[in-house]
C-alpha cells in the first residue's frame, strides 16, 4: 500500500500553482469560475415558480466545462511540459468516461437517499400522512428529510473519499466509467479515514473562506455602489469577486487532489514535474 501525506501533497500544490499559474489559472477561470458566475447571475429570483431556460443552458454548460477543466488542470498538475491545448484535448477526450462515472455514482446516491427517506418517513410520527397529503412544509416531513440527509451523509463522505481520485485518473489513465470507479476504489484502500478527514477539513475551510469574502465584498460594494439587488452594479461586482475566488480555489483544490493521486498511484511519471 502506498504512503499518503496530505502535507506533502499541499506543499507540491503550492509550488506547482506558483510556478504554473500562467497555465492553471486561465483554465480554472474560463472553464470553472466563469461559467459558474454566469449561471449565478442568471439564477431564478427567490419566489420564482419557473426556471429560466437560459439558466438551465448555463447549468449544462457549467457542468460540462467543469469536467473538462478539472481534467485539464489535473493533467497539467501531473505531466511536465504539456501545453494548455494538450490538457484541454485530454479533458474533452475523457469527458464521456468521467461524466459516465459521475452519473453512475449519482444514480447510486439517488437510490440510497430514496431508501433513507423511506426509512425516515416511517419512523417520524406524522411524516407519512404529510407525504400522502402532498404537504411539504409540515415539520414532521421536514424532520424526516433532515434525518434522511443525516443517514446518507456518512455514506457520502465514505464514497466521496473512495472516489476522490477519479478525475486525476481520467487525466492520465485510460478507462471507461466502471474502470475509473474501480481504479479509484483500489487506490484509496487503506487511506479512507485520512481522506474523509481531508474532505471535511477542506469543505469547512472553503465554505468559511467563501462566506467571509462574499460577506465583506457585499458590504463594501453595497456602501460604494448601492444595495445589492437583481441586476445592480453591486451584485455584479460581488459575482466578479467570487469568480476570482473560485478560480483560485479550483486551481489549488484540483491540483491538490491530483498530487494526492500521484502519491497513491506511485507512478514515477507523475513526479517528474518536480524533478
Amino acid at each position: 500500500m502506498a504512503t499518503l501525506s496530505i502535507t506533502t501533497a499541499w506543499n507540491e500544490t503550492v509550488e506547482l500553482v506558483r510556478r504554473e499559474a500562467a497555465l492553471l489559472l486561465p483554465v480554472s477561470f474560463l472553464l470553472l469560475a466563469l461559467p459558474s458566475a454566469l449561471m449565478e447571475a442568471a439564477a431564478p429570483q427567490p419566489g420564482a415558480t419557473e426556471v429560466s431556460p437560459i439558466w438551465l443552458l448555463l447549468f449544462l454548460v457549467a457542468m460540462l466545462t467543469g469536467f473538462v477543466g478539472n481534467v485539464a488542470i489535473s493533467y497539467l498538475a501531473l505531466r511536465s511540459g504539456v501545453s494548455v491545448a494538450e490538457a484541454l484535448r485530454r479533458g474533452v477526450s475523457q469527458l464521456p468516461s468521467l461524466l459516465g462515472a459521475v452519473v453512475l455514482v449519482g444514480i447510486a446516491f439517488l437510490f440510497l437517499f430514496i431508501i433513507a427517506a423511506i426509512v425516515a418517513v416511517l419512523i417520524v410520527p406524522g411524516a407519512m400522512s404529510a407525504a400522502e397529503s402532498g404537504a411539504t412544509a409540515v415539520p414532521a416531513l421536514i424532520g424526516a428529510v433532515l434525518i434522511a440527509i443525516l443517514i446518507v451523509l456518512p455514506f457520502g463522505l465514505y464514497i466521496g473519499a473512495r472516489l476522490m481520485a477519479m478525475t486525476p485518473i481520467a487525466a492520465v489513465e485510460p478507462g471507461n466509467p466502471f474502470e475509473l470507479i474501480g481504479r479509484s476504489w483500489r487506490l484509496t484502500e487503506g487511506h479512507v479515514w485520512k481522506l474523509i478527514g481531508f474532505l471535511i477539513l477542506i469543505g469547512v475551510l472553503i465554505g468559511v473562506l467563501r462566506i467571509a469574502i462574499g460577506a465583506v465584498a457585499g458590504i463594501l460594494f453595497a456602501l460604494v455602489a448601492g444595495p445589492i439587488e437583481p441586476g445592480s452594479t453591486s451584485l455584479w461586482l460581488v459575482i466578479v469577486v467570487m469568480a476570482i475566488v473560485n478560480m483560485v480555489v479550483a486551481a489549488y483544490l484540483t491540483s491538490l487532489v491530483a498530487r494526492i493521486y500521484a502519491q497513491l498511484a506511485g507512478d514515477n511519471e507523475t513526479h517528474k514535474i518536480f524533478a
